[in-house]
């Protein structure tokens, strides 16, 4: 049986395992989300906002569990060999789709073994820098890459992820050499940014804000096609809405056949950029 996909922030995805088992009122226990990256990240932050308001608000215990590794691999099989009956919940982001780009041999097709349900936010990237780093917007940090051709690194989640791609496709754009490094998790690369062990890193807007407001970093640029707002015309719970506002996340809520088209357009976007650049599985 398929589980059905939740979709979170930008390329996060909240992957429900399956639809309720007969005619029994859910949940009648507690319900686990299970989150494939460190705590710390911008996934985590969405997915325990919805857990603790889920909790309150049905009565129920939405319990939120963080299996990190592989890149998202280990979180998503557990939630693909769980018993379909919706108590097992993963809550992901764009690895998910597209981990089949790096990883060969993956015990579970998201096609194929997945529904999607709803996105519950989006949320662009951000291109941060090191205070140390001398640019102040994105066109002075183009200028020094090209004058430092080689030199300059980016951090970010994991290979093959929708910020590993982001930041190639920057690199392609402004036609300048830099180097990726990939990480384990979103939450230990923005601490190598922060720490100043790279210098620069494109990574989701969450947990880089306090650091961009204390001066440690700098947020150059988002990946969105707008500057933030704070969308007072979609409808949502005034509490939630702010906790993931705070945090950068946007909330959205759409439909299953609409999650399920975005899933397949990102498939097909960032496969169709990891065969450009020769990215192949291993």
């Amino acid at each position: 049986m398929k589980r059905p996909i939740f979709r979170a922030f930008c390329s996060l995805f909240l992957s429900l395992a399956a639809a309720h088992a007969g005619a029994q009122a859910w949940p009648a226990k507690p319900v686990r989300f299970i989150v494939p990256f460190p705590p710390g990240g911008s996934t985590d932050v969405a997915a325990r906002t919805l857990a603790d308001r889920l909790t309150r608000a049905m009565d129920a215990q939405f319990v939120v569990e963080n299996r990190a590794g592989g890149g998202g691999a280990i979180g998503t099989t557990e939630v693909a060999r769980a018993s379909p009956d919706g108590y097992t919940i993963l809550f992901a982001a764009d690895p998910v789709m597209t981990l089949n780009l790096v990883v060969k041999n993956l015990s579970y097709d998201t096609l194929r073994d997945f529904v999607a349900v709803t996105q519950v936010t989006t949320q662009p990237l951000a291109v941060a820098v090191h205070a140390s780093v001398p640019a102040k917007d994105i066109g002075e940090l183009i200028a020094y890459a090209k004058a430092n051709p080689g030199k300059l690194s980016f951090c970010h989640s994991g290979t093959g992820t929708g910020q590993h791609m982001s930041g190639e496709l920057l690199k392609r754009m402004a036609g300048i050499d830099i180097v990726h490094v990939p990480y384990k998790g979103g939450a230990p690369a923005v601490q190598d940014l922060v720490g100043g062990q790279v210098p620069m890193g494109v990574l989701g807007s969450t947990p880089l804000i306090p650091h961009h407001k204390a001066g440690r970093i700098r947020i150059l640029a988002f990946t969105s096609k707008e500057r933030f707002s704070a969308m007072p015309e979609v409808p949502t719970l005034p509490e939630v809405r702010e906790r993931l506002a705070q945090s950068a996340l946007v909330p959205v809520g759409n439909t299953p056949e609409q999650f399920a088209a975005v899933i397949r357009a990102d498939i097909e976007r960032w496969g169709k950029l990891a065969r450009e650049l020769k990215i192949e599985p291993q």
